[in-house]
Formats: structure tokens, sequence, C-alpha cells
């Protein structure tokens, strides 16, 4: 366990391997300068859900209490914008094209000045968003998937009725959905493959630092690896959940979960991180 916090963790994200933010619950953000890791004042008790920046002076963070909160460089505050449900992810393609997705089927968009909500067409909770030049998708509950086309989101057909928790990609025709029961996904922009991975635990976040290296993890401690077309658990020596991933480059990638938990891999094996 890190000795830095208890508070369930759910959210990665950095600037290379010397800038590196996890946050979780109860107001927690945890910053690693590369050397050492300490604890950031965020003004509040917020769950901190998922973050996403264009540079370290423009750093949002979404929380389950509705709030979006941005990091300036030097602090966190309250960002000023209507009222959200609980928020569930974002990313961005710019410092003015920011989007961040809800339950409810809520979706936000920062254009460089102010959040509007947009229409997403569904009711269906939300949970994370990624996207790349030409190519923009957000996924959810009851195999939710949306594609942004001409300023519009409009849902793709899927016919499965799983939870989808996680979405990271590669290019337009290269995408991986993560979720309940053991499930994984790969998008190449046309059609959807689901890919066998001999488990029916709940995959929460995945990610890779290129299209040769992808992990997905989730919970009781699940860590797969993508070897080929083939996902192969790897041990992780904790059954703690993990619940998001994030790293800087092939050997420098970090995993973190309940009750403070933070794991790094460092090219050849994942060890717990220690305040």
């Amino acid at each position: 366990m890190s000795k830095l916090t208890e508070s369930n963790l759910l959210s990665i994200f950095g600037f290379g391997p010397d800038d590196v933010f996890i946050g979780g619950a109860e107001g927690t953000l945890l910053h690693y300068n590369g050397k050492e890791w300490s604890k950031m004042e965020t003004g509040g008790r917020w769950t901190i859900k998922d973050m996403w920046g264009h540079d370290r002076e423009n750093l949002y963070a979404v929380c389950t209490d509705g709030k979006i909160l941005r990091f300036n460089g030097s602090e966190w505050s309250m960002v000023d914008t209507e009222n959200f449900p609980p928020m569930q992810g974002i990313f961005g393609l710019g410092p003015d094209e920011i989007y961040a997705v809800c339950r409810l089927g809520k979706i936000s968009k920062f254009d460089g000045t102010e959040w509007k909500f947009m229409s997403s067409g569904t009711n269906n909770d939300i949970a994370s968003v990624w996207g790349c030049a030409g190519a923009t998708y957000a996924v959810g509950v009851d195999g939710l998937v949306l594609k942004l086309e001409d300023g519009k989101w409009r849902r793709i057909t899927y016919n499965s009725n799983e939870e989808l928790y996680g979405i990271h990609g590669f290019a337009p025709n290269n995408m991986y959905f993560c979720g309940s029961d053991g499930a994984i996904v790969h998008f190449d922009g046309v059609n959807f493959k689901e890919m066998p991975t001999r488990t029916s635990e709940f995959f929460l976040d995945i990610w890779g630092p290129n299209e040769d290296m992808v992990f997905a993890v989730g919970d009781l401690g699940m860590i797969m690896y993508l070897d080929g077309d083939q996902w192969t658990r790897i041990e992780s020596n904790t059954e703690e959940y993990l619940t998001a991933i994030w790293g800087s480059s092939e050997d420098d990638i970090y995993a973190a979960g309940d009750l403070g938990l933070i794991l790094h891999w460092d090219g050849e094996d994942w060890k717990e991180v220690e305040g």
C-alpha cells in the first residue's frame, strides 16, 4: 500500500516521467516529479475520476461530484460551469477542443473559452472518451458507442449489452474498448471484434504507449497484456481493484487502484510504489 494515501485512486495522467498526476477519492491528488511523490491541495473532497491536459498549465480533472478542476501550473481551482451529473471521463485534441462525458448521457465541450453541453442522443451513462484527428469516440453502458461527426454525436450500432468503461486508440482504424464480463473489443473504425480474454472479471481501463504494447487493468488486481492478438495475464501481486493506467514510455507505466495502491511497470515487472 502506498504510504501517501489510503484513498481509492481512479485516474492517472502525465506529461513525462518526471511529471505524473494521480487522482482519487476525498480530494486526493498525488504528483511525482521524477524523484519523489507529494500530495497536492485540490480545494475540496472531490472524487477525481479522470484527467487530461494539453500542457501542465492546462490540466483538467473531472469529478463524480459534477465538478471540473483545472491546474494552471501552480495550483488547482474549480472551474465555473453549469451543474453537471457525475462526471466520468475527459479527453482533448487541443486546448480549445476538450470533451467531458458524464452519466445520464451528458457531454460537454470546452472551446477554449467556455464549457457547453452537446446533444448526445442518449440517456445512457457515458464512461470514457478518446479521440485523434478525424475520429472522436465515447463509450458507456449497454454497449454504448458514440462517434462525433460534423460536430454531432451519433450512436454506432454495436450489438452488445456490455458495460464499456475504457477506450484507448492509436489511429481512426485502431482502437480498443474494455468493460464488464471480461470484454475487450477491437474497433477498426468499421467493424467490432470481440477478443477472447478467458476471464469474466471487469476491465476498468485500457492503455498502451504504442499499438504493439497495450495493457488492460481491472478487478482483483487483474493486468492483461496484448501479445500479438492474444491477451495474457501478468502477475500483479495484488488483489486490489485496478482502475486506471497511463505511462510515458514502454518501460515507465503506472497503474492505480483501491486503497492508495500504485504499481509501476519498468519494462520487466509490475512493482508497488512506496511513498
